[in-house]
Order: structure tokens, then sequence, then C-alpha cells
């Protein structure tokens, strides 16, 4: 891959996940970081996909029916096999679509076996 293309697939894998979250899609949204993934933030830590797995139901549960919803993406700094980005999550509670949670994300990646994976989530 080229490095435009390494750029926008982690874009797309960055907007993928949020909306996975909206959508509840808990297997599907540990399936994109890799085997030793965390996420850290306001709601909790978790490391390894069974825990991220465990934390995310707990999280998402409790939302309720929600968009997440990902804003201004960047791309901070990118190499052959690691890179770091940031975004905006706000997080819209559909009956009501009123905003419940606007978070800052750093994003952790790595190139594993030909696939970007989140290494770190830290969702503040």
């Amino acid at each position: 891959m080229t490095q435009s293309e390494d750029q926008l697939t982690i874009i797309n894998l960055i907007n993928q996940a949020d909306q996975l979250a909206g959508q509840k899609n808990a297997a599907a949204y540990v399936a994109l970081f890799a085997e030793d993934g965390a996420i850290e933030g306001t709601q909790g830590q978790a490391r390894g996909q069974a825990a991220l797995k465990t934390m995310v139901d707990q999280v998402w549960a409790q939302e309720g029916q929600t968009l997440h919803l990902t804003t201004s993406v960047v791309v901070q700094s990118l190499t052959a096999t690691t890179a770091s980005a940031t975004s905006i999550l706000v997080i819209v509670a559909i009956p009501t679509l009123k905003i419940i949670s606007l978070a800052q994300v750093t994003h952790q990646l790595a190139l594993i076996d030909g696939q970007w994976r989140f290494t770190k989530r830290s969702i503040q």
C-alpha cells in the first residue's frame, strides 16, 4: 500500500469502529483490535479482546439507543507498520436527538498480518 492508501484505510477503520459502536456490534468492533489491544478513558479500561468485549457490552448497555458519529479524523503519524490518529466522537441519543457525550479520541494502530488494527484507543 502507498502512504495515501494507508491513511485512507486508517480513516475508514476509525469510522467503522464508531459505526459498529452505534450498532452495538461488540464482536465486530473488537475484531478491529490487535489481540492485546486496549481501550482506556472515562468509562474505564480493558486490554485483550475478551476484556474489551465485556467492557464495551457493559458501556453500550448503559447508553441505550445511540449514534456514534466520528468527525475531524487526522492521521498524526504514519510509518510502514505503526500509526497514530485523533478524532472527535459525538454520541447522540436516538430518541431525543440530544448529544449525550463528546470526546477526543486518540488512536494507536499497527499493521498486523497486512491489516491495520487498533492497539489502543484512548477516549477522553
